[in-house]
């Protein structure tokens, strides 16, 4: 197959959606398709084998940045004169045959983002800000007018908010999960790197080391955990490190008024994450709002038990209880307490943690290729 895929940066390093795209287009030159990658922007170190074409932008002013691309994009696919199978878009753009929301509405991600939201005026205020203002009105062009042909959506989650806000048909859109590298994020890793990461941070070995990563500290729910960490016994010994951007002074003053500062580390953004992974023993990841959370899927594939928000798409994934445990929202520290107190036994943290590896196993990379390749053929054989 001929496939394009579009998205604003084509940079790994990214993350995110960028990180995926990067994925996805490597699985699918594996494969033996010829890929064209459609994008204001690309890393130096990339595949050789794609053919990458630069679509122009406004990019000083985010809502110019966004218009310009979501116009400029289908231009540019048009001038390549080049009969693609399909259009695969990750980017909003007036034009792609797959288009995958991998973030859910605009709207509810505001509604969990920002505190101004939760009163008449401040959503006034906030919609009043052009970059907000033209993401949601791009988004209602491209679901309204039906600027697609099959959406691709990350969890049920963001399936129901799409379905919600812009009537769309249930049927028009399916669910592929976000993948993992199962053979950079593994348990074995444990094996290389446990001992030198618990010694980087002054972790002691009778100590449980508590994980928590993400950027946007608010949004992922830090200050839950740390209130957590202030309901559990004393006398367990603990450490929670903390690992991505995010307001760490806010988050120190609380940790002091709860008498749990000597218990926290903050470790910054770390690039090798999977070592970090593998100097833990418990992931958790409380988060307000997320459409999927794949931190908490490399924490699964990495061994670890998890525990994560209702509020998560991840949360689709984990069975109660044998992989991982899964909070309710709005989110109780005491909820979150209590499964932490589950998983300081070793033995039912070794159990868990060997049953999440297993579930990780299911959304490998590969096995999200294969999904995404099969709606590739459905849409193919439906328009052709």
């Amino acid at each position: 197959m001929k496939i394009a895929l579009v998205v604003y940066q084509f940079i790994k390093e990214k993350g995110g959606v960028e990180s995926y795209v990067c994925n996805l287009s490597k699985q699918l030159l594996d494969r033996g398709h010829e890929v064209h990658v459609f994008a204001h922007r690309f890393s130096h170190d990339r595949d050789t084998r794609l053919i990458l074409h630069h679509v122009p932008a406004i990019a000083f002013w985010s809502p110019l940045k966004y218009w310009t691309f979501a116009v400029n994009a289908p231009k540019i696919i048009k001038k390549a004169e080049i009969k693609f199978d399909l259009v695969h878009g990750f980017t909003q753009t007036l034009f792609q045959d797959i288009y995958r929301v991998g973030g859910g509405c605009h709207w509810d991600y505001m509604m969990h983002t920002y505190p101004l939201m939760q009163t008449v005026f401040g959503k006034i205020v906030m919609c009043l800000n052009p970059r907000h203002s033209s993401l949601l009105f791009l988004e209602r062009i491209i679901f309204k007018r039906k600027h697609y042909r099959q959406i691709t959506c990350i969890s049920e989650q963001c399936k129901k908010e799409i379905v919600n806000h812009y009537k769309v048909s249930p049927h028009t859109i399916e669910i592929i999960y976000n993948g993992v590298n199962i053979s950079i994020f593994t348990p074995k890793n444990r094996t290389t790197y446990r001992d030198a990461v618990r010694a980087t941070y002054g972790i002691a070995p009778d100590e449980v080391l508590l994980l928590f990563v993400g950027s946007g500290f608010k949004r992922k729910g830090l200050k839950y955990v740390i209130e957590a960490l202030s309901l559990i016994n004393k006398s367990q010994k603990t450490k929670l490190l903390v690992v991505g951007k995010g307001t760490i002074r806010e988050h120190q003053r609380l940790a002091r008024k709860n008498g749990v500062l000597d218990k926290l580390i903050f470790a910054g953004v770390c690039k090798h994450i999977q070592e970090i992974y593998a100097g833990g023993d418990i992931f958790v990841f409380p988060s307000e709002y997320d459409a999927f959370g794949t931190a908490c899927l490399e924490a699964m594939a990495s061994g670890l038990p998890v525990i994560a928000s209702k509020s998560s798409g991840v949360s689709e994934i984990i069975a109660q209880g044998q992989d991982g445990f899964v909070i309710h929202h709005p989110i109780d520290a005491r909820e979150i307490a209590k499964y932490m107190n589950v998983l300081f036994t070793k033995e039912k943290r070794e159990q868990m943690g060997c049953a999440a590896r297993q579930k990780a196993e299911m959304y490998s990379f590969e096995a999200n290729t294969e999904k995404t390749l099969q709606v590739y053929r459905n849409v193919l054989n439906i328009h052709h």
